[in-house]
């Protein structure tokens, strides 16, 4: 049984092994299977085939794989199939190389000698990789950053010699990459079918560039004719765009800078940058932008400069940035010149319409473009040239706008002709009634000359006598020296504005100078009129001397009544606070001594009394003052200056403003240096004046500090200064001190009439003197107030 065990689990084992062997070569071939499927494409005897979708890739982001690392287990089964929907083999924008893979099957009847061709000039590099039948790969390299020259086959795309095995199967590899977009639209050509469809592709490209070669001299031609700058901007757009596609559809490298490989390689980026730069420009000029919508032509200007930074970024950045930068700036320039071409369509600019269907275009070209370019849309023969496409429409509408524009113009030409003639006939008509024109003028009621090749031709009889000068003296001296010189300025310049046909006041006031006599006010004005064939300037004027006097005058009664109004308020709020609390203490003394003078002692009814006194002396000062302000305003306080002893007036003023505020932390003392003592002043002036300072200086001085009264001679002059510490007068109001009822707003709840600086001030008035007041910065105290009089000793008996 042992023998017979053995044989059995040994053909069990060997069955086993054998059955797993089936699964792994039966999986095989299903994957392989399904490879082929993905990436087995057969080849006839057809003219052409396109390979991009039955490629399988695999990306290799360092790019620095070899075929022997492709060709590797592991690498190959990283091959995945390429997507079957719009991009295929379009990889957008990407650092990393791209292995395309494909297996050829060909049959009998296949012929040998092919072309592949990978339609996208600006590739950079370009490997392809043809299996031998002998073993190993036959390897062929291209891309714009080699020389044109070496190509094996003079194409502007990249087209490669394939020889195919006749019945057999071969494997070929592409390694594509780029610092642009990574595309390879491949296709497989005999070589008379690829002949045959670049005859269709370059005719097409011979229309293309024979209409903008057409377009440019056209506009240059028209530039020259009519020297509108929009034009010259145009005609050098037009051939930056003519570069930009020779170097996109790769003609520029095969037929005009075939050795020139880094302008190859640049020149798309620098050519998209200038044209950005002369477009928006060109858009600016053509739309008069900055007239028009000043708003938006300041972000188109800065589009120019950014246009120009771009032009910097693709000379000396990588070609990456300088793509991504003209992808992104072509998009927001050309969104900004369609949405001013909207405004310019609704506000009927002449040529908006075709000027917005020109960049609607060349806009669909640039998205097209750019979802190509990151890999959304499909590489042919639209996509590919979507922005060539666009930019002939844009080219074509353009030109169409222009002409539109030279039709308005030529449109607008006519109808100023047509209005030429008519003036011209009207200007006959006013010729041939010039002497009954003159006669009416002659006898108007208003003064008027007319000036006509810099000097006067005309003068009315009404002229001469506001004027009170003859006309051969007025056509001989002119007006304008007769004028005050600012008027003579407004005169002249009105007569500028108005030959120039820029707007005026209708009216204008000139003031007359006469010798001796008081000014003429004149009310003038003025317009151009047809005189002895030719054009004259005429100035009217009225004599409105009178009515600039009553307007004058009602001016100062308005001025003066607003002023009433005003001290009438600041009365009404004074008494009312002035007179409220000394009555209400008055209402209450009395109150309590009529209720309860039983119950009071004798102090304290005798405290009441004082409370009743102190408060009728208190409103008795304030009508004495109002009483004393009202005569000084009417010019009926008596000014008797004496001889006066300045220095015992000073001392008894320091003391009587001691005696009124006992209860005073401040220490007030006298400063006197006058060379003399006595002087000619009104004493009883000074002491209201003096006697007022230094009252408000210790009252508003509440926290103490020094106030004093300084004496001293100033040349002719005594001079005396009141300062003290206290809370000082807000800088706005100091304008305001010396009205009548105005308190400063800092004195809370400090009692004042408002009228004691007013009454200094027209006793310092009285005795032709001056006051002025300023912040005392004296020592380290940055509150307080300064008022200093100047007074000019009188003499006796004079007023």
């Amino acid at each position: 049984m042992m023998r017979r065990s053995t044989p059995i689990r040994a053909i069990d084992l060997r069955r086993a092994v054998w059955g797993w062997r089936w699964l792994l070569i039966l999986w095989q071939l299903g994957g392989a299977w399904s490879h082929a499927q993905t990436a087995t494409f057969a080849i006839g005897n057809q003219g052409s085939y396109v390979l991009s979708r039955a490629f399988t890739y695999l990306e290799d982001s360092s790019a620095t794989l070899t075929l022997a690392d492709i060709l590797k287990p592991d690498a190959q089964a990283k091959f995945t199939p390429v997507g079957s929907g719009a991009a295929s083999t379009n990889f957008g924008s990407t650092r990393s190389a791209i292995w395309l893979r494909i297996d050829l099957e060909t049959t009998t009847t296949t012929p040998v000698r092919w072309l592949l061709e990978v339609d996208n000039a600006p590739l950079d590099s370009l490997d392809v990789y043809l299996g031998s039948p002998q073993g190993g790969f036959d390897q062929q390299s291209g891309g714009d950053m080699q020389p044109f020259t070496s190509r094996v086959i003079a194409h502007r795309n990249q087209v490669k010699p394939l020889d195919l095995p006749v019945g057999g199967a071969v494997t070929l590899y592409l390694r594509v990459a780029s610092q642009g977009t990574v595309s390879a639209p491949v296709t497989l050509w005999q070589p008379a079918a690829l002949w045959q469809s670049d005859q269709r592709s370059y005719s097409i490209f011979s229309l293309y560039f024979g209409l903008l070669v057409g377009l440019l001299l056209y506009n240059l031609l028209l530039f020259l004719s009519v020297r509108d700058h929009a034009y010259l901007i145009y005609v050098i757009f037009v051939a930056c765009i003519g570069v930009s596609q020779a170097a996109n559809s790769g003609l520029g490298a095969q037929f005009l800078w075939p050795h020139a490989t880094w302008w190859n390689h640049n020149s798309i980026n620098l050519a998209y940058s200038a044209s950005g730069v002369f477009g928006v420009q060109f858009a600016r000029s053509f739309l008069a932008s900055r007239l028009r919508m000043p708003l938006l032509d300041r972000w188109m200007a800065t589009l120019v400069g950014l246009w120009g930074v771009s032009i910097l970024v693709a000379l000396f950045l990588p070609y990456r940035v300088a793509g991504l930068t003209v992808t992104g700036l072509a998009l927001i320039g050309v969104v900004t010149v369609i949405a001013a071409g909207a405004i310019s369509i609704h506000r009927r600019h002449p040529g908006a319409q075709y000027f917005g269907l020109a960049w609607a275009a060349l806009l669909m070209g640039v998205i097209t473009l750019a979802l190509h370019n990151n890999g959304f849309l499909p590489s042919n023969a639209f996509t590919g040239n979507a922005l060539l496409i666009g930019s002939a429409f844009e080219m074509v509408l353009l030109s169409f706008a222009l002409a539109d524009r030279i039709n308005v113009a030529r449109r607008e030409k006519e109808l100023a002709q047509a209005q030429i003639v008519s003036e011209q006939a009207t200007v006959q008509a006013l010729q041939q009634s010039q002497s009954h024109y003159r006669a009416v003028i002659e006898h108007l009621g208003e003064g008027m000359v007319v000036v006509q090749r810099g000097g006067i031709v005309f003068v009315n009889t009404r002229a001469t006598e506001i004027l009170q000068a003859n006309k051969e003296v007025i056509v001989a001296e002119g007006v304008a020296h007769r004028l005050h010189p600012q008027d003579r300025a407004l005169l002249e310049e009105r007569m500028r504005c108005r030959l120039a046909a820029l707007p005026v006041d209708e009216r204008c006031q000139l003031r007359l100078q006469r010798v001796g006599q008081p000014v003429k006010w004149l009310e003038a004005g003025d317009t151009l009129v047809p005189w002895d064939g030719g054009e004259g300037y005429l100035l009217f004027f009225l004599d409105v001397t009178q009515r600039q006097q009553a307007e004058q005058d009602i001016r100062t009664a308005l001025g003066r009544q607003r002023e009433l109004n005003d001290l009438r308020s600041r009365f009404v709020a004074m008494t009312s606070h002035e007179f409220r609390t000394p009555l209400a203490s008055i209402l209450s003394s009395q109150d309590l001594l009529r209720h309860y003078s039983e119950r009071l002692s004798a102090k304290e009814k005798q405290d009441l009394l004082g409370v009743i006194e102190s408060g009728v002396h208190r409103m008795t000062g304030m009508l004495d003052r109002v009483l004393l302000l009202g005569k000084a305003e009417a010019h009926m306080l008596e000014f008797e200056p004496r001889l006066v002893d300045l220095k015992a007036l000073c001392e008894s003023l320091l003391q009587e403003a001691k005696n009124q505020q006992p209860d005073t932390n401040c220490q007030v003392a006298l400063q006197f240096s006058a060379s003399h003592a006595g002087a000619v002043f009104d004493e009883k002036l000074l002491r209201h004046i003096f006697g007022n300072l230094l009252s408000n200086a210790i009252k508003y001085s509440p926290e103490g500090g020094a106030v004093c009264l300084r004496v001293f001679a100033q040349g002719r002059q005594t001079v005396f200064e009141v300062s003290d510490q206290g809370i000082g007068i807000p800088a706005d109001e100091l304008g305001h001190l010396f009205e009548s009822f105005h308190r400063a707003s800092n004195v809370g709840d400090i009692h004042g009439t408002g009228l004691g600086l007013a009454i200094v001030k027209n006793a310092v008035d009285l005795h032709g003197g001056t006051i002025e007041v300023s912040g005392n910065h004296n020592g380290n105290h940055k509150r307080g107030t300064c008022f200093t009089v100047r007074l000019q000793s009188a003499l006796p008996g004079t007023s």
